[in-house]
């Protein structure tokens, strides 16, 4: 009976070692850090100004009932209309991250993953 060789393979835990050595390699490269500060220059403040615009309605209707109250058209009051700006502004942060996202980062990000995947094979 021929005896079939068998190649030497990594253990586990040096395995492990290397993956992670690829991962932090990959994380402080100056690609991984311009997508960083690309989604931090954008998600940063836009979450700042929405929770900004937010907290506007909140400290509206709690400091100018009268104000909210007055009618702008027909059963419309200015609370209505504050409440309908935060729907549609929540729809229009999210058609803009996507916007972001597709223009600047995506295209980085997938050729930054098949670049890791390729360190790891």
């Amino acid at each position: 009976m021929a005896q079939q060789e068998i190649a030497p393979q990594q253990s586990a835990p040096q395995q492990g070692a290397g993956r992670a050595e690829v991962y932090r390699t990959v994380q402080e490269s100056e690609a991984f850090q311009q997508i960083r500060r690309g989604y931090r220059g954008f998600v940063f403040p836009a979450t700042a100004g929405f929770l900004g615009w937010y907290l506007l309605y909140l400290v509206a209707q709690t400091a100018a009932p009268g104000l909210m109250r007055h009618q702008v058209a027909g059963p419309l009051n200015v609370a209505w209309v504050f409440g309908l700006l935060q729907f549609s502004s929540t729809f229009v942060l999210t058609w803009l991250y996507a916007r972001n996202a597709r223009a600047g980062r995506d295209a980085a990000a997938l050729e930054l993953r098949w670049d890791t995947q390729d360190q790891l094979r």
